[in-house]
């Protein structure tokens, strides 16, 4: 499993590209960014800490084929037959990392439905702690973030 530390946006790899930026409405203090490096998506955040209020940066790492997954079982298991499904969650393991997704009631806010993405197989960059997680709305990729991941893959 290849291994990446804390990215720089300003002084990114140069075999490193910033595909697009994304937006949470809920969280206008968060700049995001998803970057394509190798055969990687990484999901930088660059935010306020609470505790120190100073800036801080964070990072998801999932393979590139994650993103194909995660796309088709958005499309197939939750969105098809009127949404409904007898799971709330989906694993499987893609280039030797265990990746999954959950359906949630409560994505970023009180009854704002959406997905949990997660990497089983790599820490959290800030808690040092397995899972890293990214949460996405559902309106979110109902309003275009699908079809950029879609690009991706």
């Amino acid at each position: 499993m290849k291994k990446f530390s804390l990215l720089k946006i300003d002084d990114l790899p140069k075999n490193a590209k910033i595909l697009f930026s994304i937006q949470y409405p809920m969280f206008p203090d968060k700049n995001n960014k998803v970057i394509l490096l190798d055969d990687y998506v990484i999901i930088w955040t660059e935010y306020t800490s609470k505790l120190t209020k100073k800036r801080k940066t964070s990072q998801k790492e999932f393979p590139k084929d994650a993103i194909q997954w995660f796309v088709n079982t958005i499309e197939n298991n939750y969105w098809g037959d009127g949404g409904t499904k007898s799971s709330t969650s989906e694993e499987v393991v893609i280039n030797n990392e265990s990746i999954g997704i959950s359906s949630m009631a409560h994505c970023c806010a009180e009854n704002l439905p959406g997905y949990n993405f997660w990497n089983r197989s790599r820490k959290d960059h800030v808690s040092n702690l397995p899972p890293q997680e990214w949460d996405i709305p559902r309106y979110m990729l109902e309003e275009g973030l699908l079809e950029k991941l879609k690009c991706i893959s």
